[in-house]
């Protein structure tokens, strides 16, 4: 079974609405991204397909949910167009061997593993029309039939409403599972046909229980970087050189000074990075600089002040309580841009000429 750090609660909860004869057949478990709400999902899925019905993960049926090799546990995730069916059956070995690996498995991570530079991952109404065959088959095992969709916010337009259809009218012994990082991006039409469950986020006391066997250093790096981002932590542990950090130490200090010649150097190699890492990156900053600016405000004695990578005290200087607000919205603003396919280099500069301005207490 995969740990559940925060969610040992949730999970019982579902386990009992199911042997109460209560659980919804549309479920949507939000969490954050990196967060356990894959895991979680599995773990549903094995009590739903469970040889004796208890999840008791010993029996064939939990071991093959373990492996994403059950015939009755159809899985739906974010792919790149180019594939020979057009669905997520081109891609179901790269996503077994990416989960096996990492539980936690983020979207980031999945898209480094099959999209090329600044491919769109996205569930195509293809995927939707697959499902609706696949599902209206009898169970190849037991009575359950079950539908694990990751990310149901990359979905298309036309493919969710062809979802909410299949949501609308539900088979028999048919159990639909959408994990979502971000539900607001759903329709509300799905969001009022689903059975909520929200997953807590991992805190940094969750990261030390994870990576116990690492030195103290190791773990607060990775909690200060990633956390609650759990999976981006576990992909990232394999070469810690690809935290990001001494990226954004870079992009930081060409901000601060100003230099035109700087500012367009480094926006030039993060132009270059792929749009899903760039969207880390930048999410990256948000939350290092929210912290570097709590650390100026309350003064917090914390134990990963200096990590060798990252001074939090000197990154605290640099922001100004005057321009703290400023630096989150913009850097928000910059996301977004990013998201919606923005000129990249027209949205890091102009992002960046702006931080020069907030680090010093401007607008």
């Amino acid at each position: 079974m995969v740990a559940t750090y925060k969610n040992r609660f949730l999970l019982e909860q579902l386990k009992h609405a199911y042997e109460a004869g209560k659980l919804h057949h549309a479920n949507l478990i939000s969490s954050n991204r990196g967060g356990e709400g894959l895991p979680l999902a599995l773990e549903l899925s094995k009590l739903l397909l469970c040889d004796f019905e208890s999840a008791c993960g010993k029996c064939r049926g939990c071991s093959r949910v373990s492996r994403l090799e059950h015939p009755d546990l159809n899985l739906t995730f974010p792919i790149v167009s180019g594939g020979p069916s057009g669905t997520s059956d081109d891609y179901i070995t790269s996503f077994r061997t990416a989960f096996l690996e990492n539980p936690f498995l983020d979207s980031s991570t999945w898209q480094q593993v099959i999209a090329s530079k600044n491919q769109q991952l996205q569930i195509p109404v293809k995927e939707i029309q697959r499902l609706h065959k696949k599902l209206s088959l009898t169970p190849a095992e037991g009575k359950n039939k079950v539908l694990l969709l990751w990310v149901p916010e990359s979905i298309k337009l036309a493919a969710s409403n062809k979802l909410l259809k299949l949501i609308e009218e539900p088979l028999k012994n048919t159990y639909i599972i959408l994990i979502t990082h971000n539900k607001k991006k759903l329709l509300p039409t799905i969001l009022s046909r689903c059975a909520p469950w929200q997953c807590k986020p991992l805190t940094a006391d969750d990261f030390a229980s994870y990576f116990h066997a690492e030195t103290k250093q190791t773990i607060a790096l990775l909690s200060l970087v990633f956390a609650p981002n759990l999976g981006a932590a576990i992909t990232t542990k394999r070469d810690l050189s690809k935290t990001q950090v001494e990226v954004f130490s870079n992009w930081m200090r060409a901000c601060y000074k100003g230099s035109p010649t700087e500012i367009t150097g480094t926006v030039n190699e993060l132009a270059a990075m792929p749009k899903e890492g760039l969207k880390t990156l930048v999410s990256l900053s948000l939350h290092l600089l929210e912290r570097g600016f709590y650390h100026n405000v309350q003064a917090t004695d914390s134990s990963i002040t200096e990590l060798g990578v990252i001074n939090l005290k000197k990154l605290s200087a640099a922001v100004v309580p005057l321009g703290a607000d400023s630096i989150t919205k913009m850097l928000g603003s910059c996301l977004r841009d990013i998201e919606r396919n923005v000129h990249v280099k027209t949205s890091l500069s102009a992002t960046s000429y702006r931080l020069n301005t907030a680090f010093k207490g401007g607008n």
